[in-house]
């Protein structure tokens, strides 16, 4: 029988999946980009904010935070950062599907975890592993693959689009990692997710995109990518308090997976035999740039 814990990030992997799939069929009843985005942030940030009441927290940081760290203007550039890469993050990787196809979004996404790699050089002088460098120049030999056979035919938007949400996605994930010494994680995310819906709401009373004479159909798209992202986030920290936050990370390469087949089962999108290979082959550099091989290999020493 499956663990509870790995039940919880498959469901999470298949909700946050299954998103930019119904993106681009909300794009299509007359949705734009910047509004689906600052619905699921606003989601994401009303969930976050029932789940804080709820649990009565007294106060902003955590039991864990060294005083010579609490500064207030550090938590508070903090979780601005943060926010602004979450909405960044959003507009970029979920704008991107109106221009490329879905499955080519989704592969240039998930190359964040190399863009932690370079940012962490860049900031802290981090030397990344063999391992990871290896593994960062199998994913972009997968992505040359991948994008080869269509290169002429994609739209240099969606492209650009995608990638500077992955840069906002390792800003994320960095940003967030030195946020959580200061304050709790479900602090975090409801602060960010806020901060990400006023940043994507000035957006569209700047640019005069926001409307709300969709169709049906669009904003049951919309109502629908808010609900998966809900589910996602609730079943994310119900995987990581089950099985850990490692392992969830790890878990979490179905990801792609998920968003591949649901545009090729919902929008017809499909793959040739060499590009196929290159989802492979990246899927591969995902899971190597992770610490999964090093992990099991422990694992398999301390079970001898």
């Amino acid at each position: 029988m499956i663990p509870r814990g790995y039940l919880y990030v498959i469901g999470c992997a298949c909700s946050f999946g299954f998103i930019t799939t119904l993106a681009k069929l909300t794009y299509e009843e007359g949705a734009s980009p910047t509004t689906v985005v600052f619905f699921r942030l606003l989601a994401g940030s009303l969930l976050m904010g029932i789940l804080s009441a709820w649990s009565h927290r007294k106060n902003l940081f955590s039991r864990n935070s060294k005083p010579k760290l609490s500064s207030p203007w550090k938590i508070k550039i903090l979780i601005v950062v943060t926010g602004i890469s979450i909405a960044v993050m959003s507009l970029g990787y979920l704008g991107s599907v109106k221009f490329i196809p879905v499955s080519l979004s989704v592969l240039l996404f998930f190359t964040f975890p190399f863009w932690i790699l370079l940012i962490n050089f860049i900031i802290d002088r981090e030397v990344p592993a063999r391992l990871k460098i290896m593994a960062f120049v199998l994913a972009f030999f997968g992505l040359a693959l991948t994008l080869g056979p269509t290169w002429e035919d994609l739209d240099w938007r969606g492209i650009a689009l995608v990638l500077v949400g992955a840069v906002a996605a390792a800003g994320m994930i960095i940003g967030g990692a030195k946020s959580v010494q200061l304050i709790s994680m479900r602090d975090l995310v409801f602060f960010s997710n806020t901060v990400g819906a006023v940043f994507v709401g000035v957006i569209l009373l700047v640019i005069d995109t926001f409307t709300l004479s969709h169709t049906p159909w669009g904003w049951a798209g919309i109502a629908a990518i808010c609900i998966l992202f809900i589910v996602g986030q609730l079943l994310l920290f119900a995987a990581t308090r089950h099985i850990g936050s490692t392992q969830t990370s790890i878990m979490l390469n179905l990801e792609p997976f998920v968003s591949i087949g649901a545009a090729v089962l919902l929008l017809g999108e499909h793959l040739e035999l060499t590009q196929s290979l290159g989802v492979l082959v990246v899927i591969i550099a995902l899971f190597l740039a992770s610490d999964a091989p090093r992990k099991f290999s422990f694992a398999t020493k301390n079970n001898q």
